[in-house]
C-alpha cells in the first residue's frame, strides 16, 4: 500500500475544521481525542490541533509532526471516506506507538458508531 504523505492526505482549509468540529463524533483516551465526520472522498485525511499548553513552538511542531506519522502509518487501518481532527493531551510526552494505537482504536469505535 502506498503510504506517501501528501497534502491530499490532510485537512487544511478553515471551513472544513469547522465542519469537523461542529457535525463530527468525539472520542477519547488519556493519549488523543479524535473527532470523525464522513467526507465523501474515499480516502481518510487528517489533521492535527495542538494547543499553546502544551508548551513552546519546538514543542508543539514535534507533537504535531508524530500526530500525521501515526496518521500515515495507521492510514490502512482507518476507514477510508472520513476526516480525522486529532488532539493530543496536555501533559503527556507521547510516543509514536502510543499515539498509533490510541488513534485506529479510537477511529474504529467512532466509525463503528459506538458511544464514546
Amino acid at each position: 500500500m502506498d503510504l506517501r504523505a501528501g497534502k491530499t492526505y490532510r485537512v487544511r482549509k478553515r471551513r472544513e475544521i469547522d465542519r469537523i468540529f461542529s457535525d463530527g463524533r468525539r472520542a477519547g483516551d488519556p493519549v488523543l481525542t479524535v473527532l470523525s465526520v464522513a467526507n465523501g472522498l474515499g480516502r481518510a485525511r487528517c489533521g492535527v490541533g495542538v494547543s499553546k499548553r502544551h508548551g513552546g513552538a519546538v514543542r508543539r511542531n514535534r507533537i504535531k509532526r508524530l500526530c500525521r506519522e501515526a496518521f500515515r502509518l495507521s492510514r490502512p487501518h482507518l476507514a477510508a471516506g472520513y476526516d480525522y481532527m486529532i488532539l493530543p493531551r496536555v501533559g503527556r510526552e507521547p510516543a509514536l506507538a502510543d499515539l498509533r494505537s490510541s488513534l485506529v482504536a479510537l477511529a474504529k469505535r467512532l466509525v463503528e458508531g459506538r458511544d464514546p
